[in-house]
């Protein structure tokens, strides 16, 4: 009597590819996915874990011909069997990744993948910055389930603060935390997108939170996460809307002592703090636009505003609105008059042009806009 054959099972339930230029979301994604396909029996001996990060050509058809074997076979001591080719090296676009011989592995691999593993059997291939032009990547991609983790990329619609602000809640989500809004758009001031710091900045507060607390509130991020350029720039933004001179002063001057462009202080902190409340003090005055103190009667009012008034409504790159932002804009607004706020903006374009074309200093010119625009009138 014949031998039964093993079933194979369908390659879409079976194989999974984690991929991307973010090197730390792909690592810490397949981990977790990995725990996640690895059998409940078996132990060590239902788990096959391949380093796929090749010194050379030979090494990585290596590493591909022996993750071919394994799959060939069921597992042991356990019907399922979990096989990882972890951190992959060889889909880029480099001379490894073109070589003749990782092309042909490859190859091989996909014909096996293609035609089904055992049943039982789950295949796990997480790969840094693959080139997503090539064959192999695409004929592994339509047979895999794919979770792709890409850095944020550049260009003129670009947004570095949403870019922020999603990878932040992104990674709070994964450990079951959240953001209080205020939080939020201080955590990604001072962290930015880049994934290993907000997830170890994130890992920080989640061991600090415990298990009774899952909200981060804006003290926890005052109190844990470190001070940084980005983070200074955010607060000489917040003392210029509290109106606080000696605060704004002292960022100023730290920011300066780091080196940074004035021109550039002037274009990403204290030309945009101005411009919100600017329009927050519009709408208020003209239009009669309401700022009750809680954000989601606030984002009715935004919606009940006709169309011309939200026109005046300060928009991200993308050009949505940035409604928490803007909230908190038309809460310091009530601290300047409407024709405060229009001399500070040409204040602004005079500072500017003073830096520009004069050779008086930078530092001074730019302390004489803080005083100018902050000291009441």
């Amino acid at each position: 009597m014949p031998a039964a054959k093993s079933k194979k099972a369908p390659p879409a339930t079976a194989i999974h590819l984690v991929a991307g230029n973010d090197e730390m979301a792909v690592k810490s994604r397949a981990k977790e996915l990995a725990a996640e396909l690895s059998p409940a029996e078996g132990g060590e001996f239902a788990v096959e874990i391949l380093d796929a990060h090749a010194d050379h050509a030979e090494h990585a058809a290596a590493i591909i011909r022996e993750a071919i074997l394994s799959l060939s076979m069921p597992g042991f001591l356990s019907s399922e069997k979990l096989v990882w080719l972890k951190n992959a090296n060889f889909l880029s676009d480099t001379q490894l990744g073109g070589s003749k011989a990782v092309l042909a592995a490859l190859e091989d691999l996909l014909k096996i993948l293609e035609a089904g593993v055992h049943e039982g059997t789950r295949f796990l291939f997480s790969a840094i910055s693959p080139d997503k032009r090539r064959t192999a990547y695409k004929s592994l991609s339509k047979l895999a389930s794919t979770d792709l983790r890409d850095k944020p990329s550049g260009g003129p619609r670009f947004d570095e603060d949403e870019a922020a602000r999603q990878a932040g809640s992104a990674a709070a989500r994964e450990r079951k935390l959240k953001f209080h809004p205020d939080a939020l758009e201080r955590f990604a001031a001072y962290v930015g997108s880049e994934t290993r710091q907000v997830l170890n900045e994130l890992d920080k507060i989640d061991t600090y939170l415990g298990d009774e607390r899952r909200e981060i509130l804006e003290e926890d991020i005052r109190l844990l996460v470190p001070e940084t350029r980005r983070g200074i720039i955010f607060e000489l933004g917040n003392c210029l809307a509290r109106r606080n001179l000696r605060e704004a002063s002292n960022c100023l001057q730290k920011l300066l002592a780091q080196g940074e462009d004035p021109v550039g202080l002037l274009y990403a902190a204290i030309m945009p703090t101005i411009q919100r409340m600017t329009a927050a003090a519009v709408l208020i005055e003209e239009y009669g636009l309401r700022v009750p103190p809680s954000y989601p009667a606030f984002q009715s009012a935004l919606e009940q505003l006709p169309a011309d008034a939200q026109e005046i409504l300060p928009r991200k790159k993308d050009g949505t609105l940035n409604a928490y932002g803007f909230y908190l804009s038309a809460q310091e607004a009530k601290r300047f008059q409407a024709q405060e706020l229009a001399g500070a903006t040409i204040a602004c374009a005079e500072a500017t042009t003073s830096i520009m074309s004069t050779g008086s200093d930078p530092a001074l010119i730019l302390q004489q806009l803080l005083v100018r625009v902050l000291t009441p009138r």
